[in-house]
């Protein structure tokens, strides 16, 4: 292309009559947020299909009835305890956001709901950060599955229990592990899948 063709190209850019293609990380980033709600979608699917035949729960006889919930020993935080005490960080999170705009604490349903927009808000997040990670190079479910298996280990397992947001990793057994991380490689097998598909359909 000539020097003047060349800034004819970027007069007619810049004045709107061409369009200029998005950056790949800008694409990238919007192809993660994509691949991130279909990564939270598989993850929950996951936790309903699978997780009850990796780890069982016990027979309704077996579970304690009317007990007072004691404090939990198992917490690593050196802020302790922030979550209560049957409630996952994403619940305890909506919580806290909660009870900062409100200054009062939330019923059950409202729990249910904060918690559930939470899960889907850290989905969609941290697909953005695999589309950032990943623009150059495209995803695929196999990069997807390596970082799935990073939030797993680094905020799964390391960053939630220091702040306090879940018990520590003595609280659960292998199983338990097991579970959460079979979630989070589906998470990232779908989010890389989704990604990878979306970059060979939309064009530039």
């Amino acid at each position: 292309m000539s020097r003047s063709s060349s800034l004819s190209s970027r007069l007619l850019r810049r004045i709107g009559l061409v369009s200029t293609p998005p950056s790949p990380r800008y694409k990238g980033a919007l192809l993660g947020l994509a691949g991130g709600l279909v990564g939270t979608l598989a993850m929950g699917q996951y936790w309903l299909h699978v997780a009850p035949i990796v780890n069982p729960p016990p027979p309704k006889e077996e579970q304690p009835q009317d007990q007072e919930p004691q404090p939990d020993q198992h917490v690593i935080s050196p802020l302790g305890q922030q979550h209560e005490n049957g409630e996952g960080p994403t619940a305890a999170l909506g919580r806290f956001a909660y009870e900062l705009i409100n200054h009062k604490t939330p019923g059950d349903q409202t729990r249910a709901a904060l918690s559930e927009a939470v899960h889907w808000a850290m989905g969609a997040g941290s697909g953005k950060v695999y589309g950032l990670l990943t623009a150059h190079r495209g995803g695929g479910p196999v990069s997807g599955s390596v970082f799935g298996a990073a939030l797993w280990l680094g905020v799964d397992e390391g960053l939630v229990p220091l702040l306090g947001l879940q018990d520590g990793p003595a609280s659960s057994g292998a199983r338990g592990h097991l579970n959460r991380l079979g979630a989070h490689l589906t998470y990232g097998a779908a989010l890389g899948l989704t990604v990878w598909a979306l970059e060979r359909i939309l064009p530039d």
